[in-house]
């Protein structure tokens, strides 16, 4: 009977661990990101964690935009999927932006406006 109830233990270990790994998984999707982090793992890697960074040293830095023209930017990126087939920056923006939530945007262009703007303390 002792082995029976362990080998029913060890079922249920072997079957739980795996799925709590997909159940954190679905937390660190974006949905439960600040606009900070989401930053951090989609926007830094090209624009610098400072924003002073040329995405592959041609855009222009996000600290030289008005906040504005970053918000109709993003937004173009995030509205129109038809830029991710196209070819250059565009298609990498539109490839990084459109797949976030509502919400998930509205956070990250909040976060970008009000940190990086170059019109930022007019806000």
């Amino acid at each position: 009977m002792k082995n029976v109830l362990l080998k029913v233990i060890f079922v249920c270990v072997c079957i739980m661990v795996p799925c709590s790994s997909l159940f954190a998984q679905e937390t660190e999707d974006n949905s439960t990101l600040t606009g900070e982090q989401i930053f951090k793992k989609r926007c830094s890697g090209c624009h610098g964690k400072d924003g002073k960074t040329q995405a592959y040293g041609i855009s222009r830095k996000l600290v030289e935009i008005p906040a504005s023209e970053i918000g109709d930017r993003l937004t173009l990126f995030h509205s129109d999927k038809n830029l991710q087939s196209s070819g250059g920056v565009s298609g990498v923006m539109s490839k990084q932006v459109s797949t976030l939530e509502k919400q998930e945007f509205e956070s990250v262009l909040s976060y970008v406006k009000s940190n990086f703007a170059v019109d930022k303390d007019k806000q």
